[in-house]
């Protein structure tokens, strides 16, 4: 019997379980290929369905696996198991997906703290973020209002609202005169605006270098937003995303300046705008999905919502104290089950890394890929109480004190959801620059939805959807929205 083809590969690290894979030359790459290109199913599904899931967590919840000639180590736990700057891009590809994104830089690339800053002093600031409130309830009662009476897909009504509202909120985007609806109609762009994460997910969590081709649709997308948008962008005020990005690349926000612009800094803007719609819409489908499937939650949901005040819970100095509503619990309780990346994810080192598992040291070598399987560690039991169900007490179970907020839920040294990062580097230096705007923008929505609407939903299916990258419902349903207030 001829021997497997072994001295291609790098070695296993000693210390951790392995799990062997169906091929003895190839260990999982073909069986991964199959399943997750090939028939479409999730990345975490293959994980349970091949037994590596289980063999992490008869293991302290990692194990290794091969990937062909690569070494992998798999990990269902949301703990940091090293640092950021051992951590390459996810794929080669990163550049050519995103341009010059923040994410597809390496870790001391000098560029990338500006380009983090440029989206945080907006997104990321609590001040700015609050302000935004009214105009986002008063943009979603307008949309909200145009649609009373129509049965809508579920998955449309939640990405057009949110690209309507981003698109006219003032100091975010300002794409008042051609907003992003527009374009995700549109037969030009439609496809790619729609599902430009999609694909790229597709190339990064599936490794199938195949979607690539169809990203680059996005180069003349963003060269028409901008020049259709010029007028708007050009009065924006300085919080914008857009006119924050000229400046830092000291290019003048002129039409001279926006032709000019490469492909790579296309793309970068690209990446940075649609990030700013569609994880939100994505992650808004899932809490609209939990609520309309959830009658309890929802119906605290509505009750606060009508209420129309925030809930005050007491110090511990006796004070009052506004912390997270019961909507936007619910909110981060559906950014734990269903978020808006994909469901598995992966890293690879860039240098033998020593990782600390069990009191025991095991060294990694370089290239080896770092596997978080988020769908599997956001159910921790260890974690959350009721992991599989969608319940607000979730999220209250990790609070540690009566002083929490929810920018303390979200800030860069919690680990507990990870629904906003690759995966748990110590001090999260990637965790999403948006995060904040993100879980805000969808509270006041629900806010504004239910305060003022009755709405039915029919035909939801919260088992991952086959045949897509990004983390999408089996079935999103369909919702009808009536006027409650007459």
């Amino acid at each position: 019997m001829t021997a497997a083809p072994h001295s291609l590969e790098a070695p296993v690290p000693r210390g951790l379980a392995h799990h062997p894979g169906p091929d003895p030359a190839d260990g999982h790459e073909r069986a991964f290929h199959e399943a997750t290109v090939v028939r479409g199913e999730p990345a975490s599904e293959y994980f349970r369905a091949s037994g590596i899931s289980a063999c992490a967590e008869a293991n302290g919840g990692i194990c290794t696996f091969r990937m062909g000639r690569s070494t992998a180590v798999y990990q269902i736990t949301n703990a940091p198991l090293l640092a950021e700057e051992v951590l390459a891009p996810s794929t080669d590809a990163n550049r050519d997906l995103f341009g010059d994104f923040m994410g597809s830089l390496d870790h001391d690339h000098p560029d990338r703290p500006a380009k983090r800053a440029a989206v945080e002093r907006s997104l990321g600031n609590a001040k700015f973020v609050e302000q935004l409130e009214p105009h986002i309830r008063r943009h979603t009662a307008g949309y909200l209002a145009a649609a009373a009476g129509r049965e809508l897909p579920l998955d449309d009504f939640a990405l057009s609202l949110v690209a309507h509202v981003d698109s006219l909120v003032p100091g975010v985007l300002d794409l008042t005169e051609r907003p992003l609806p527009e374009y995700l109609h549109s037969p030009e762009y439609g496809e790619v605006v729609r599902g430009f994460f999609d694909l790229a997910s597709d190339v990064i969590s599936n490794v199938n270098p195949d979607a690539m081709r169809q990203v680059d649709v996005i180069v003349p997308f963003v060269r028409d937003l901008l020049t259709s948008n010029f007028r708007s962008l050009s009065r924006a005020p300085e919080s914008n995303l857009i006119r924050r990005y000229f400046a830092l690349w000291g290019v003048p926000f002129t039409r001279e300046g926006v032709g000019q612009l490469d492909v790579a800094r296309v793309k970068e803007l690209g990446t940075v705008v649609v990030a700013t719609y569609d994880t939100t819409a994505l992650s808004l489908l899932w809490a609209l999905g939990h609520l309309e499937t959830s009658p309890e939650v929802k119906a605290q949901v509505v009750a606060e919502a009508r209420s129309r005040r925030r809930p005050e819970t007491t110090s511990t100095s006796g004070g009052p104290h506004a912390g997270p509503s019961v909507t936007e619990l619910a909110v981060l309780e559906a950014v734990r089950l269903g978020g808006s990346n994909p469901c598995a994810l992966w890293r690879r080192t860039t240098r033998p890394v020593v990782l600390r598992h069990r009191g025991t040291d095991v060294t990694v070598p370089a290239g080896t890929m770092m596997w978080l399987d988020r769908r599997q560690a956001n159910r921790d039991p260890a974690v959350f109480p009721r992991p599989g169900r969608f319940d607000p007490d979730n999220i209250r179970a990790i609070t540690r004190s009566d002083r929490e907020t929810l920018s303390s839920l979200l800030s860069r040294t919690r680990y507990e959801i990870n629904s906003f990062s690759m995966i748990n580097a110590r001090r999260n230096p990637r965790k999403c620059p948006g995060r904040l705007f993100s879980v805000r923008i969808q509270a006041a929505v629900l806010t504004e939805l239910y305060g003022r609407h009755d709405v039915t939903a029919h035909g939801i299916d919260l088992r991952l959807k086959h045949q897509a990258a990004m983390p999408r419902p089996a079935g999103a349903g369909t919702i009808t929205i009536q006027d409650a207030t007459r």
